[in-house]
């Protein structure tokens, strides 16, 4: 199974390309908004009806070429499919490109963009990663994207065969949760001292703002918005990174919980809804997922129930305070996340085990 990857790359336009970039971006953002309108009138999301119903006044009327017109159209009609979406306009940040009105050389680190008004080829600044990524491929898909601080990056989509999963000769169990990000089976433990003072900061300064109603704190509001989520995504970022080049250092497997449902099956004080409705652990566990496939890594979801009260080593239900569980049976006292953690390790051990076994016996029936 290909799996698509998308790379950043940073452009450097010139004076005139950044004009002619900005121009292009105002141009499909307004012939967006326009087959959406239409789209509505016609009720349809369908992008046959929609290209039929406006494809020759979208040509006319904003200046695009006919693929640029084919990829408004798409975007509209994709958009439109998603209720949040479907009355929402669209702002000039961003632009699609297919293989016949992109391409890109890796000779010399340039990409060639069909603009408003013309053909251009844009160099690139790019790190040792991105060109390791982009040697030897031919991508057949980009999306231009500028940036708020006017940075135009163009977002690079390439297909690949993942590497074979590598045969485990262990788990790596990890433990998610609410006062710590993370807590492996190594003892490893990473912290949630920026998470919590994220969640408690920007809450606070949108009730101040809000409640001053300001055309000033309507514009900080604006520059804030989604702060916080990036601040987010940037941590679990580097923690499912160091996650996963553990687990492919020693030639383990990783088992995370499958905590599916958790918000509707557990309850909290009113002081912690925010906290716990803000819990992004399906996010990590996507970072999580990514990044292990690209590396080899086998990930496996286990139950999580009773693993942080449960010893690992008796397997007796024992005690559980804040951070610290005690088992009554073997007078174990530790860490309580840690505890989690071998559970979880031993919990996806089993799950691979049984894996192999039912593979193992389709492959009898087969013979």
């Amino acid at each position: 199974m290909k799996i698509v990857r998308t790379i950043a790359c940073k452009l450097a336009p010139t004076d005139e390309q950044r004009t002619e970039l900005d121009a292009t971006c105002a141009a499909f953002a307004a012939a967006c908004t326009f087959i959406a309108d239409v789209a509505r009138q016609e009720h349809t999301t369908n992008k046959v009806k929609v290209q039929h119903a406006c494809y020759a006044e979208v040509r006319r009327r904003f200046g695009l070429s006919a693929n640029l017109a084919i990829r408004a159209i798409a975007r509209v009609c994709a958009a439109r499919k998603v209720p949040a979406k479907m009355h929402a306009t669209f702002a000039p940040t961003s632009v699609d490109y297919d293989a016949r009105i992109f391409s890109f050389r890796a000779w010399d680190w340039t990409c060639s963009l069909t603009l408003l008004h013309t053909r251009a080829r844009l160099a690139t600044v790019l790190g040792d990663s991105q060109k390791a990524r982009l040697q030897g491929q031919t991508p057949t898909s980009a999306t231009l994207v500028k940036r708020r601080d006017g940075l135009y990056l163009l977002h690079v989509q390439i297909t690949a065969l993942p590497p074979m999963p590598r045969t485990p000769t262990a788990t790596l169990g990890v433990d998610l949760g609410l006062r710590r990000v993370a807590v492996d089976s190594d003892a490893q433990r990473y912290e949630a001292t920026e998470v919590q003072r994220l969640r408690a900061h920007y809450p606070k300064v949108r009730r101040s703002l809000q409640r001053k109603g300001t055309q000033e704190a309507k514009r900080l509001l604006k520059r804030l918005s989604g702060r916080e989520a990036r601040h987010m995504r940037a941590i679990h970022h580097t923690i499912a990174k160091r996650l996963v080049a553990q687990a492919r250092t020693t030639r383990r497997q990783i088992a995370l919980e499958d905590l599916t449902g958790i918000r509707q099956r557990t309850k909290v004080r009113k002081p912690q809804r925010y906290q716990h409705q803000s819990w992004a652990f399906y996010q990590l566990r996507q970072f999580v997922a990514y990044k292990a496939q690209d590396a080899g890594v086998p990930v496996v979801l286990v139950d999580p129930a009773y693993t942080s009260k449960t010893c690992h080593l008796c397997q007796h239900r024992g005690h559980r305070s804040g951070l610290t569980f005690s088992c009554t049976r073997c007078s174990v006292v530790m860490d309580a996340d840690w505890n989690a953690a071998m559970n979880i390790a031993a919990a996806g051990a089993v799950v691979t085990r049984l894996e192999d076994a039912s593979h193992e016996s389709v492959k009898a029936a087969a013979l």
